[in-house]
């Protein structure tokens, strides 16, 4: 049976998800979702003017801060609800900025793929860059030609992950776009959301060491 708490959740996400980026360094974003049937379930699709038919999204403009300059961001979601089907589970995203609204190869790009089945990092930062260096670690055999940008770069698990608010804190501090006043305000808080929902989840899977920690400090206290 579908459950409309996945739909209710998944609203809550969209709506965070749009008021965020429209109040840190994009402007007009509007974040749809489509639900995509799965089994006897479904899963949630979310990105900025998400087509039905098609189910793609649309980039987004940034506001570079060098004159003469466009700056894309690319922003999508697969939700769904956990196994207990209790809570909104990120089934995959992927994060990403680029020089036009149709480009293949940008700045960097930040995915997440729960459980990905090619060996790779369920969460991985891929940068579009060059390293003569790089060129010679390449086995010929193997790897002839490989560029710096096709290395996934672990970026901390399916819990311990990256959050939006990060990229967004990355572009500001490192002067690529310009971000409205009292950003920080805004990051901080969606970040300590994303923190909480995270650390909750490692506790319910992995309740062993919820208890011994909270054993630990029970000794602390009658110490």
């Amino acid at each position: 049976m579908i459950s409309d708490k996945l739909r209710d959740q998944t609203i809550g996400f969209t709506k965070e998800i749009q008021a965020l980026l429209n109040g840190t360094i994009a402007s007009h974003v509007q974040i749809k979702a489509v639900a995509l049937p799965v089994g006897d379930d479904r899963l949630f699709l979310l990105g900025h003017l998400l087509d039905k038919r098609t189910l793609t999204a649309e980039r987004f403009q940034l506001r570079p801060r060098a004159p003469r300059v466009e700056l894309w961001m690319d922003v999508s979601f697969q939700l769904r609800l956990d196994a207990e089907r209790e809570h909104l589970m990120v089934q995959q995203s992927f994060v990403g900025v680029f020089g036009s609204k149709d480009a293949k190869h940008g700045l960097f790009h930040y995915d997440y793929e729960r459980d990905k089945a090619d060996g790779y990092p369920d969460a991985h930062l891929q940068v579009d860059a060059s390293s003569g260096f790089f060129g010679t670690l390449n086995d010929p055999k193997c790897d002839p030609g490989r560029s710096l940008g096709a290395l996934h770069f672990p970026v901390g698990g399916k819990r311990f992950r990256p959050c939006l608010e990060d990229v967004i804190e990355f572009l500001a501090v490192e002067r690529i776009v310009n971000a409205r006043d009292g950003y920080e305000k805004i990051l901080e808080a969606g970040r300590e959301r994303f923190r909480q929902n995270q650390l909750m989840a490692a506790m319910r899977r992995d309740p062993a060491t919820v208890d011994k920690f909270i054993e630990r400090y029970r000794e602390a206290e009658r110490a």
